[in-house]
């Protein structure tokens, strides 16, 4: 009697350890992240918003615009569109681009576009405009915007499954913020899409200060290849844990990254260096779409902690990479 005594009271000290130390995870995790999310406002010119969220609605707060690459033009594809198989060729696979916090102008698609539909044959291509949510300041947009715009993704993307389109044939191409977005859609339909490529995604208040975990961000089991570009580890973008099946890394995934190196010492200078590095994760994958110009990753075995390029594994960052998972070096 004494023996269950003993092993019941050690089992319920082990079940208030593990509560106290996720309380106090969550403790820590509220703390730290309003300084970290008005630290980042505070370099927005002009200011996130600060009210009206409660007045926007995501069914005319988010447009998703679509085409085909064989002819392209773009229409306004709605929730629930009762038009969607003359909009979208079911034959054909379906990738949706997803731009990140503050982009006003836009700048994922402007630069993507172009190239998409140049050197990408017959498929669907949307993008997905979510900027009346991106304008608010960091947090909101992280905790907020992101869950609702994912959410709403995953209502199309559902429909969509609905009417017989095999959602392992749908890719997601997020920037920053949108890469988080396109994790959280993919974890609403656990194993079902195909591809994620998510380009230097957001790392403050997903992967620090505090990892909030692979339920709340970006994951590899996000959808069934999960390719990852850093480009700012540990300030615009992700931390610490490489967090797709296939990792791209130039100049280790940290800023800065070529030719964005601070022109002087002041806050704009380094801002804009920062961004510089950060967008640097579309350069990348914009140039890799033309198929004349692979852009070559290498996986090395790691010795006693150094990486060892003798014989190296490489593959191509993009979509014509052979998928070989690991982490690989520019």
């Amino acid at each position: 009697m004494a023996k269950l005594v003993i092993f019941l009271l050690a089992l319920l000290c082990g079940i208030f350890a593990v509560r106290a130390q996720s309380d106090l995870r969550s403790i820590l995790e509220v703390l730290s992240e309003g300084p970290l999310a008005r630290l980042l406002d505070t370099y927005i010119d002009p200011p996130p918003r600060t009210t009206g969220f409660s007045t926007l609605t995501p069914q005319n707060s988010i447009r998703l615009l679509c085409t085909k690459t064989n002819e392209p033009r773009f229409q306004q594809v709605f929730f629930g569109d009762v038009n969607v198989r003359n909009k979208l060729n079911f034959s054909l696979p379906l990738t949706i681009a997803i731009h990140g916090w503050l982009d006003t102008n836009l700048t994922l698609y402007n630069t993507l576009t172009p190239s998409y539909l140049r050197f990408v044959n017959n498929t669907n291509y949307c993008v997905l405009d979510w900027r009346p949510y991106a304008e608010f300041g960091y947090q909101v947009a992280a905790r907020q915007s992101a869950p609702l715009v994912a959410q709403y993704l995953f209502g199309f993307l559902q429909n969509l499954s609905l009417l017989y389109f095999p959602l392992d044939k749908v890719s997601l191409i997020g920037f920053s913020m949108g890469g988080q977005i396109a994790g959280l859609t993919g974890k609403l339909l656990p194993g079902r899409i195909g591809t994620i490529y998510a380009l230097d995604p957001a790392g403050p208040l997903f992967s620090h200060p505090i990892d909030i975990g692979p339920k709340r961000r970006l994951d590899a089991s996000d959808a069934q290849y999960v390719q990852v570009i850093y480009t700012s580890r540990y300030t615009a973008g992700f931390g610490k844990v490489l967090v797709g099946a296939q990792n791209f890394l130039p100049n280790k995934g940290y800023h800065p990254q070529a030719d964005c190196t601070a022109k002087g010492d002041g806050v704009g200078e380094l801002t804009v260096a920062l961004q510089c590095s950060h967008r640097y994760a579309v350069k990348l994958f914009v140039s890799s779409l033309n198929p004349a110009n692979p852009i070559i990753g290498k996986k090395c075995p790691t010795i006693f902690g150094a990486r060892v390029c003798l014989m190296p594994t490489t593959d191509r960052l993009g979509v014509y990479a052979k998928r070989i998972l690991g982490d690989f070096y520019l």
